[in-house]
Protein backbone atom coordinates (compact mmCIF):
# COMPACT_ATOMS: atom_id res chain seq x y z
CA UNK A 1 0.00 0.00 0.00
CA UNK A 2 1.25 3.44 -0.82
CA UNK A 3 1.70 6.34 1.73
CA UNK A 4 -0.82 8.32 0.05
CA UNK A 5 -3.62 5.14 0.22
CA UNK A 6 -2.23 4.80 4.31
CA UNK A 7 -3.25 8.16 5.01
CA UNK A 8 -6.54 8.00 2.91
CA UNK A 9 -7.87 5.15 5.08
CA UNK A 10 -6.07 5.90 8.51
CA UNK A 11 -6.77 9.53 9.11
CA UNK A 12 -8.62 12.12 9.15
CA UNK A 13 -8.38 15.87 8.76
CA UNK A 14 -7.24 17.64 11.94
CA UNK A 15 -8.21 20.96 11.49
CA UNK A 16 -8.20 23.33 14.60
CA UNK A 17 -6.30 20.64 16.35
CA UNK A 18 -3.07 21.84 17.77
CA UNK A 19 -0.34 19.21 18.43
CA UNK A 20 2.99 20.16 19.83
CA UNK A 21 6.01 17.80 18.99
CA UNK A 22 9.77 17.09 20.65
CA UNK A 23 12.09 16.73 18.07
CA UNK A 24 10.08 18.20 15.26
CA UNK A 25 13.45 19.53 12.77
CA UNK A 26 15.04 15.80 13.19
CA UNK A 27 14.68 12.99 10.37
CA UNK A 28 11.50 11.32 11.87
CA UNK A 29 10.01 14.72 13.35
CA UNK A 30 10.36 16.71 9.91
CA UNK A 31 8.43 13.48 8.29
CA UNK A 32 5.87 13.39 11.13
CA UNK A 33 5.57 17.38 11.00
CA UNK A 34 4.82 18.02 7.04
CA UNK A 35 1.95 14.80 7.41
CA UNK A 36 0.20 17.11 10.37
CA UNK A 37 0.30 20.14 8.11
CA UNK A 38 -1.39 18.13 5.62
CA UNK A 39 -3.75 16.73 7.72
CA UNK A 40 -4.80 20.87 8.30
CA UNK A 41 -3.15 20.72 12.27
CA UNK A 42 -1.54 23.53 13.78
CA UNK A 43 2.05 22.58 15.03
CA UNK A 44 4.17 24.15 18.38
CA UNK A 45 7.49 23.03 17.61
CA UNK A 46 9.43 22.06 21.12
CA UNK A 47 13.45 21.94 19.98
CA UNK A 48 16.69 23.88 20.86
CA UNK A 49 17.68 24.98 17.10
CA UNK A 50 15.34 27.62 16.55
CA UNK A 51 16.92 28.25 13.10
CA UNK A 52 16.25 24.71 11.94
CA UNK A 53 12.58 25.36 13.23
CA UNK A 54 12.51 28.52 10.95
CA UNK A 55 14.06 26.37 7.82
CA UNK A 56 10.85 23.53 8.83
CA UNK A 57 8.68 26.11 8.53
CA UNK A 58 9.91 27.05 5.13
CA UNK A 59 9.44 23.49 4.23
CA UNK A 60 5.70 23.44 5.39
CA UNK A 61 4.59 26.59 3.62
CA UNK A 62 5.28 24.94 0.63
CA UNK A 63 2.61 21.97 2.16
CA UNK A 64 0.09 24.21 2.73
CA UNK A 65 0.84 28.19 2.56
CA UNK A 66 -1.44 29.00 5.58
CA UNK A 67 0.26 26.67 8.16
CA UNK A 68 0.50 27.76 11.68
CA UNK A 69 3.39 26.74 13.14
CA UNK A 70 4.74 28.22 16.48
CA UNK A 71 7.79 27.43 18.05
CA UNK A 72 8.89 27.36 21.64
CA UNK A 73 12.99 26.41 22.58
CA UNK A 74 13.85 23.43 24.48
CA UNK A 75 16.54 22.00 25.14
CA UNK A 76 15.46 18.60 26.58
CA UNK A 77 19.47 17.63 27.83
CA UNK A 78 18.83 21.01 30.11
CA UNK A 79 16.62 21.19 33.12
CA UNK A 80 16.16 24.97 33.13
CA UNK A 81 15.21 25.08 29.26
CA UNK A 82 12.65 22.34 30.33
CA UNK A 83 10.87 24.50 33.04
CA UNK A 84 10.88 27.25 31.05
CA UNK A 85 9.74 25.73 27.64
CA UNK A 86 6.67 23.97 29.99
CA UNK A 87 6.05 27.42 31.52
CA UNK A 88 5.24 28.84 27.85
CA UNK A 89 3.32 26.18 26.91
CA UNK A 90 1.41 26.38 30.19
CA UNK A 91 0.22 29.66 28.34
CA UNK A 92 -0.84 28.36 25.47
CA UNK A 93 -4.45 28.57 24.29
CA UNK A 94 -4.91 24.82 23.88
CA UNK A 95 -2.49 21.75 23.44
CA UNK A 96 -4.59 18.64 21.92
CA UNK A 97 -2.15 16.46 21.60
CA UNK A 98 1.08 16.20 22.69
CA UNK A 99 3.89 13.96 20.84
CA UNK A 100 7.22 13.07 22.57
CA UNK A 101 9.24 12.06 19.65
CA UNK A 102 12.71 13.58 20.25
CA UNK A 103 15.91 11.37 21.11
CA UNK A 104 19.48 10.90 21.75
CA UNK A 105 22.07 7.98 20.82
CA UNK A 106 25.65 7.70 21.58
CA UNK A 107 26.43 11.09 23.35
CA UNK A 108 30.01 11.41 24.38
CA UNK A 109 30.07 11.65 28.01
CA UNK A 110 31.42 15.24 29.84
CA UNK A 111 33.19 14.30 32.55
CA UNK A 112 32.01 17.81 34.09
CA UNK A 113 27.81 16.48 33.15
CA UNK A 114 25.94 16.21 36.64
CA UNK A 115 22.31 14.95 37.27
CA UNK A 116 22.99 11.99 34.78
CA UNK A 117 23.67 11.29 31.80
CA UNK A 118 22.76 13.62 28.78
CA UNK A 119 20.88 9.91 27.05
CA UNK A 120 18.65 9.80 30.52
CA UNK A 121 18.00 13.56 30.76
CA UNK A 122 16.98 13.96 26.91
CA UNK A 123 14.85 10.10 26.86
CA UNK A 124 13.12 9.99 30.39
CA UNK A 125 13.62 12.85 32.37
CA UNK A 126 12.16 15.20 30.73
CA UNK A 127 9.25 14.02 28.05
CA UNK A 128 8.27 12.79 30.78
CA UNK A 129 8.15 16.19 32.88
CA UNK A 130 6.43 17.80 30.02
CA UNK A 131 4.10 15.45 29.71
CA UNK A 132 3.68 15.48 33.19
CA UNK A 133 2.80 19.06 33.30
CA UNK A 134 0.63 19.29 30.42
CA UNK A 135 -1.73 16.44 31.35
CA UNK A 136 -4.50 18.82 32.55
CA UNK A 137 -4.21 20.78 29.38
CA UNK A 138 -4.46 18.22 27.21
CA UNK A 139 -7.21 16.48 29.39
CA UNK A 140 -9.90 19.77 28.37
CA UNK A 141 -9.08 19.24 24.46
CA UNK A 142 -10.31 18.18 21.21
CA UNK A 143 -8.18 15.07 20.93
CA UNK A 144 -6.95 14.56 24.63
CA UNK A 145 -3.83 12.69 22.70
CA UNK A 146 0.12 11.62 24.12
CA UNK A 147 1.85 9.42 21.73
CA UNK A 148 5.58 8.68 22.66
CA UNK A 149 7.87 7.71 19.83
CA UNK A 150 9.69 4.54 22.28
CA UNK A 151 12.16 2.17 20.89
CA UNK A 152 12.71 -1.87 20.34
CA UNK A 153 16.36 -1.01 21.94
CA UNK A 154 14.24 -1.29 25.64
CA UNK A 155 14.38 -4.92 25.46
CA UNK A 156 18.47 -4.69 26.33
CA UNK A 157 17.52 -3.00 29.69
CA UNK A 158 15.55 -3.05 32.81
CA UNK A 159 15.80 -1.13 35.57
CA UNK A 160 18.62 -0.87 37.84
CA UNK A 161 17.72 1.01 41.11
CA UNK A 162 21.34 0.82 41.62
CA UNK A 163 22.97 2.44 38.35
CA UNK A 164 19.42 4.60 37.25
CA UNK A 165 21.16 5.96 33.83
CA UNK A 166 23.66 3.44 33.20
CA UNK A 167 26.47 5.74 33.86
CA UNK A 168 28.09 2.36 34.97
CA UNK A 169 27.54 0.80 31.47
CA UNK A 170 29.68 0.58 28.11
CA UNK A 171 27.56 -0.68 25.40
CA UNK A 172 26.00 2.50 24.09
CA UNK A 173 22.52 0.32 22.96
CA UNK A 174 21.72 -0.45 26.24
CA UNK A 175 22.51 3.02 27.93
CA UNK A 176 19.86 4.15 25.26
CA UNK A 177 17.58 1.46 25.61
CA UNK A 178 17.42 2.17 28.98
CA UNK A 179 16.35 5.72 29.10
CA UNK A 180 13.65 4.79 26.67
CA UNK A 181 12.36 1.56 28.42
CA UNK A 182 12.09 4.44 31.49
CA UNK A 183 10.22 6.91 29.71
CA UNK A 184 7.91 4.23 28.31
CA UNK A 185 7.12 2.05 31.74
CA UNK A 186 6.52 5.53 33.53
CA UNK A 187 4.16 7.14 30.90
CA UNK A 188 2.06 3.86 31.07
CA UNK A 189 1.85 4.19 34.77
CA UNK A 190 1.20 7.80 34.24
CA UNK A 191 -1.67 7.39 32.04
CA UNK A 192 -3.22 4.47 33.88
CA UNK A 193 -3.85 7.26 36.79
CA UNK A 194 -5.35 9.59 34.09
CA UNK A 195 -7.61 7.80 32.05
CA UNK A 196 -9.15 10.85 30.61
CA UNK A 197 -6.15 11.30 28.08
CA UNK A 198 -5.55 8.88 25.07
CA UNK A 199 -2.12 6.98 25.33
CA UNK A 200 -0.15 5.79 22.33
CA UNK A 201 2.72 4.01 22.73
CA UNK A 202 4.82 3.86 19.05
CA UNK A 203 8.19 3.13 17.60
CA UNK A 204 9.43 3.78 14.27
CA UNK A 205 11.58 0.39 13.36
CA UNK A 206 15.14 0.87 12.37
CA UNK A 207 15.37 4.06 9.99
CA UNK A 208 18.34 6.61 8.89
CA UNK A 209 17.32 9.61 10.53
CA UNK A 210 19.87 12.37 12.12
CA UNK A 211 19.47 10.03 15.76
CA UNK A 212 22.76 8.20 13.39
CA UNK A 213 24.71 11.50 14.05
CA UNK A 214 26.70 10.49 17.02
CA UNK A 215 27.32 6.75 15.70
CA UNK A 216 31.24 6.52 15.01
CA UNK A 217 32.20 7.57 11.48
CA UNK A 218 33.10 4.10 10.84
CA UNK A 219 29.59 2.91 11.60
CA UNK A 220 27.51 5.42 9.77
CA UNK A 221 30.00 4.80 6.80
CA UNK A 222 29.06 0.71 6.57
CA UNK A 223 25.28 1.02 7.52
CA UNK A 224 24.77 4.08 5.21
CA UNK A 225 23.62 1.95 2.21
CA UNK A 226 22.29 -0.74 3.62
CA UNK A 227 19.84 0.93 5.75
CA UNK A 228 18.48 3.11 2.93
CA UNK A 229 18.43 -0.12 1.13
CA UNK A 230 16.78 -2.63 3.64
CA UNK A 231 15.14 -0.38 6.59
CA UNK A 232 11.70 1.87 5.96
CA UNK A 233 12.62 5.36 4.98
CA UNK A 234 11.86 7.86 7.71
CA UNK A 235 8.60 9.15 5.95
CA UNK A 236 7.19 5.31 6.27
CA UNK A 237 8.68 4.93 9.52
CA UNK A 238 6.85 7.98 10.41
CA UNK A 239 3.36 6.60 10.22
CA UNK A 240 3.28 4.61 13.41
CA UNK A 241 3.77 7.63 14.87
CA UNK A 242 0.58 8.99 12.65
CA UNK A 243 -1.18 6.19 13.65
CA UNK A 244 -0.80 6.18 17.48
CA UNK A 245 -2.04 9.52 17.08
CA UNK A 246 -5.09 7.70 15.59
CA UNK A 247 -5.65 4.96 17.25
CA UNK A 248 -4.89 3.81 21.20
CA UNK A 249 -2.62 1.07 22.70
CA UNK A 250 -3.64 -0.78 25.77
CA UNK A 251 -1.45 0.30 28.30
CA UNK A 252 1.04 -1.90 29.21
CA UNK A 253 0.20 -4.28 26.47
CA UNK A 254 0.74 -3.60 23.12
CA UNK A 255 2.04 -1.06 20.83
CA UNK A 256 2.00 0.35 17.19
CA UNK A 257 5.15 -0.09 15.29
CA UNK A 258 6.28 -1.97 11.65
CA UNK A 259 4.43 -5.32 10.86
CA UNK A 260 7.51 -7.28 9.97
CA UNK A 261 10.07 -8.25 12.83
CA UNK A 262 9.81 -4.84 14.18
CA UNK A 263 11.80 -3.00 11.32
CA UNK A 264 9.85 -2.14 8.61
CA UNK A 265 6.36 -2.42 6.74
CA UNK A 266 3.48 -0.48 7.27
CA UNK A 267 2.51 -0.16 10.90
CA UNK A 268 0.21 -2.41 12.91
CA UNK A 269 -0.41 -3.49 16.40
CA UNK A 270 1.91 -5.41 18.38
CA UNK A 271 2.19 -7.01 21.78
CA UNK A 272 4.73 -5.57 24.05
CA UNK A 273 6.83 -8.26 26.01
CA UNK A 274 9.25 -7.82 28.94
CA UNK A 275 7.12 -4.85 31.12
CA UNK A 276 5.47 -4.87 33.89
CA UNK A 277 2.90 -3.25 36.63
CA UNK A 278 5.53 -3.29 39.23
CA UNK A 279 8.28 -1.80 37.24
CA UNK A 280 6.61 0.91 35.37
CA UNK A 281 5.11 2.04 39.21
CA UNK A 282 8.97 2.24 39.75
CA UNK A 283 9.54 4.36 36.77
CA UNK A 284 6.86 6.83 37.09
CA UNK A 285 7.62 7.18 41.24
CA UNK A 286 11.26 7.76 39.54
CA UNK A 287 10.22 10.32 37.01
CA UNK A 288 8.07 11.98 39.97
CA UNK A 289 11.34 11.62 42.16
CA UNK A 290 13.58 13.42 39.45
CA UNK A 291 11.09 16.26 37.99
CA UNK A 292 11.92 17.85 40.94
CA UNK A 293 15.32 18.39 39.50
CA UNK A 294 13.97 20.16 36.77
CA UNK A 295 11.56 22.51 39.45
CA UNK A 296 14.36 23.27 41.11
CA UNK A 297 16.81 24.54 38.16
Amino acid sequence: MSIKKWLEKNTHDLKGNVIAITGGTGGLGVQIAKILVSLNASIILLDRNIDKGNRLIEELKKIREDVEVSQIPIDLSNYKSVREGVERLKEVDKIDALILNAGVYHVKRNETDKNYLEEFRTNFISPFYIALNLVDKIKTSNLKKVVDVGSISYKLAKLNEEDIDYSKETKQMKIYGNSKRMLMCALIELFKNNSDISFSLTHPGVTPTNITRNFPKIVRGIIKLPMKIVFNSPKRASLSIIKGLFDETKLGEEWIGPKHFDIWGMPQKKKLSEINREECQKAYNLGIKLSELIDKS
